[in-house]
Formats: structure tokens, sequence, C-alpha cells
């Protein structure tokens, strides 16, 4: 699963991560958000959730300027009801700074989506920050809701907002 296309005329490829993308997708992680995890993190879900694992790289020189990472998951709907579903946990979603504003981060959650759809989870969600107006923004125009205020989230003592997408 390679998609290609062009932000601001540079070719972006977004294809599944591999073990050589790591080191670039941990500095995109340190540099561009709050939550900090360890190297052992990344690894695990890789090696898990191989299909859920992607970064986007540019096509001439193989640089990797953002990932999203999910997890897929067994439990109750996020917004109520009893019975048990598999579900899509968008883990962790950057995109380096320079780059911001061309589609990527668009275009890595459009394709981990897809490949939600064709693995029949039937939601996915995630937690963004209630002060992130860029993010949010993005997961709206995804088709994600906001469920519900998550007070004292984040480490920082910063509320969180879970969202999630019906996709079955």
């Amino acid at each position: 699963m390679d998609y290609m296309f062009t932000p601001m005329s540079d070719e972006v490829i977004i294809k599944h991560a591999e073990p050589d993308n790591l080191p670039s997708v941990i500095e995109i992680n340190r540099s561009e958000l709050p939550e900090n995890y360890p190297p052992s993190f990344f690894m695990d879900l890789l090696e898990r959730f191989p299909n859920y694992f992607l970064v986007a790289v540019f096509a001439k020189t193989n640089e990797v300027i953002g990932y999203v990472i999910c997890r897929i998951e067994t439990g109750f709907p996020s917004e109520g009801g009893f019975s048990i579903i598999r579900k899509g946990h968008v883990v962790s979603l950057a995109v380096k700074k320079p780059f911001h504003g061309r589609g990527i981060g668009t275009m890595l959650m459009k394709s981990v989506l897809e490949e939600m759809v064709r693995n029949s989870i039937d939601e996915s969600y995630l937690e963004v920050r209630i002060n992130n107006e860029n993010a949010i923004r993005l997961y709206k125009k995804l088709g994600y809701r906001i469920v519900r205020e998550l007070p004292h989230y984040y480490l920082d003592g910063t509320t969180g907002l879970l969202m999630v997408k019906k996709l079955r």
C-alpha cells in the first residue's frame, strides 16, 4: 500500500513503516509533540500493528516527514452500547513543522482509515488536546465527532477531547 500525492509539488509517498524508519519517527515525535514515548513503544506497535503504522516520505530522498500510529482494540462502542466491537485507536499523528498545511496529515489519516475499513474495524477514536485547534479541525473534516471532554487527561494537566468516527 503505497499512495502518492502531490502536496505543493513535492512527491510524497504514504507507506507502511519499516524498522529503519523508527529513528526518524521518534525524532518527529520528540520535536513535534509534548507526549514522548520510549523507542520500545514504537517498536512494539510496529511489530503488533504493522498495517496501522504509516509514514509519509519524500519519494526522491526517502526522508520521513510524518507518521500515524494506530492500534486495534476490542471493547464497547465509545458512544455507548453493550456490543463488543473492533476499534482503531489513533495513538499518535505528527508531521514535521516545515510541512504543516500541505495535506500530509490528512493523507496519513485517510490512508490509515482506509486500512481500518478494509479490515472491518467498526470505529476509530482518538484523544486530542482541547487547545490543538488545527488537529481538531482536521479530525472534524475527516468525520470525527467530539464525544466528551477528558479533564486533566495529559501529564501536564491539559484537558483532552475524545473524538470518534464510525466506520461501519
